[in-house]
């Protein structure tokens, strides 16, 4: 929704853009043929990009105090909701409201007070406070994915979709032309705009 609203698209406007993309690989994808030899040659120049490194999910609630923090600590150990708490308390605005939820992130994003803590946590786990340059943050480990090596049977329809928008274009390009050379178009809106201007 935030990303939306940065670039003044409505939901109703991706829905639309989804479906026509859709539409329009179905059309193409005859056209575009991908070979193994190609999705196996590009496995192998992009391995790293295949790979996937130790993950956790987590939730935090950022307060500006040791005072504030020790509080909330004392009500998660009471039974209260993180959630909830989170949405009281947190003065990180950018997922207070999501119940503090930071979703799933690796190593060395986070800065390194918070992401020592965060990966030595066990899932379903709550930190004590944490002091960061931000203030003090409880952290609760949700879940871990362990890191993965590349691989390249997981990985072929990521690839196929990868190689397919690559050589798609200058396919729709001609696609597009052949389309416009069969039919005759018509401009309504070009139209309307000359009647009204006469």
């Amino acid at each position: 929704n935030e990303a939306l609203k940065q670039t003044g698209f409505s939901l109703q406007d991706l829905r639309e853009d989804a479906a026509i993309n859709i539409k329009v690989k179905k059309l193409l994808e005859p056209k575009v043929p991908i070979t193994e030899e190609e999705m196996k040659k590009y496995f192998e120049e992009n391995k790293a990009m295949f790979a996937t490194e130790e993950q956790v999910k987590a939730r935090h609630i950022l307060v500006e105090t040791k005072e504030k923090a020790d509080e909330v600590k004392k009500k998660l150990a009471a039974g209260e909701d993180f959630a909830e708490l989170a949405k009281k308390y947190s003065i990180d605005i950018n997922n207070k409201d999501q119940g503090g939820d930071l979703g799933f992130f690796g190593k060395g994003q986070m800065v390194e007070p918070f992401d020592k803590v965060a990966f030595s946590l066990a899932p379903g786990k709550i930190s004590d406070p944490v002091k960061t340059e931000f203030g003090y943050h409880i952290i609760k480990v949700e879940q871990k994915k362990p890191a993965k090596q590349a691989n390249y049977e997981e990985s072929k329809s990521e690839i196929k979709d990868l190689l397919f928008a690559k050589k798609m274009q200058p396919v729709y390009n001609t696609w597009m032309e052949e389309k416009r050379a069969e039919y005759k178009i018509e401009n309504f809106l070009t139209k309307k705009q000359t009647d009204t201007k006469s």
